[in-house]
Order: structure tokens, then sequence, then C-alpha cells
């Protein structure tokens, strides 16, 4: 999305579930902060390792639950479709909700890799009579296909910063712009960024 450095870019999608791009707000838009200056030669901030024993335990529990065990092709037919490296789509979703589909955070994310009924909503996941938007999420499809979108777009949005992808997906987008194109001073982000890295290094270790 080429874009003037101080534009704004709403993404939405339609009813077919077509993604659209416009520099007009949108009702229900997502307001998309892609065309933010980035910090000269600038890589990936150093927030030191996290022991390797911590991702093996989060993978050695993810692994002998029956949510994961039912719900894996579910996600690597997910992690294809939207091109994205299945080890860690395995490694967000295991730091999530360590594949709890009826997971729900204090925030009021939802389900398996943890979805903002908000977010959701504008991935085109509507409420229908009896059935809420948050109950949706709990459905293992549903809130894979919305999580794995996500993470395709931020994607999109910071080539090559697997770093930012990652606090984005956890703190938002906003933060991340506010943080100068960087991780956000944020612990619990901080903390995210590093264990997803960790589970995901396990499992590229094993291929």
């Amino acid at each position: 999305m080429a874009a003037p450095a101080s534009a704004q870019v709403w993404k939405y999608v339609d009813d077919q579930g077509v993604t659209h791009f416009t520099n007009e707000p949108v009702a229900q838009g997502l307001l998309i902060i892609a065309a933010d200056p980035k910090p000269a030669n600038r890589g990936p901030a150093d927030l030191g390792p996290l022991p390797e024993d911590q991702a093996l335990r989060t993978l050695n529990f993810v692994e002998s639950q029956a949510s994961y065990k039912d719900t894996q092709a579910q996600l690597m037919a997910a992690a294809q479709t939207h091109g994205l490296d299945y080890a860690l789509v395995k490694a967000v979703t295991a730091t999530e909700s360590a594949f709890n589909p009826n997971a729900i955070s204090h925030k009021g994310a939802v389900g398996l890799m943890q979805i903002m009924p908000a977010t959701a909503a504008q991935y085109g996941v509507r409420s229908e009579p009896g059935v809420s938007v948050t109950q949706k999420l709990k459905v293992p499809d549903v809130n894979i296909q919305v999580g794995t979108r996500l993470l395709a777009d931020l994607f999109r949005l910071y080539p090559d910063r697997i770093d930012l992808v990652l606090a984005a997906y956890n703190a938002g987008q906003g933060a991340v712009s506010r943080a100068g194109h960087q991780i956000p001073n944020f612990r619990e982000t901080q903390h995210y960024v590093r264990k997803v890295l960790a589970v995901y290094k396990v499992l590229k270790s094993r291929s």
C-alpha cells in the first residue's frame, strides 16, 4: 500500500468477505498505520532470550491437549491459505491460549488465537439472533480464520519484522506506531514477543 507519509489508510471487509483499502474513513473500518516513518537501520529489538525450557514446557503442555489435536489440521490449512509459516501460527496460538478454544482474556479477547470481538467484526464476523460474535469466536475454525488473516495483514504492514508483527498482534498497530515503529515499552507485550519467538525457535529446530 503505497501512500504519502502523512496518509491514513482504512481497511474494511465487505459482506462478501473481500478486503478493501481506502483513504476515506468507513463505518466499521480499521485504521491501518502503514506509512509511519521507519527509524533508519534499526532491526528487531534485543529483548533478551526466553529460556528454552519455558518454551518446551509450553509446547509439552499444548501438545498434550485434545483441543490441539482436534484443531491442528485446521490451523495448518489456514496458515497455508494465508501464506504463513505454520510453526509461527502454532507458536502464536500456544502463547495466546494454550489451545483452549473457550479462553477469554481479562481484556475480552476470545478463543484459540485470542481475537477481540471488534477485530472479528472488521473481518466480517457478525452476530446473529441468539449468537454473539464472542460465541462465534469460540468456534475454532472461525477464530483461526480471523487470527491467520490478521497475522497475514500484519506481515504485509511490517515485512521482514516478525517482532513488530507479534507486537502489533498483541498491543495493536497504534501502539507500535506510537513507539516509533518499534516494540512498545509494555512489559506484557515484550514478554509476549519473547515467548512466541522462543516457542517458534523450538518448533523450527524440530523441522
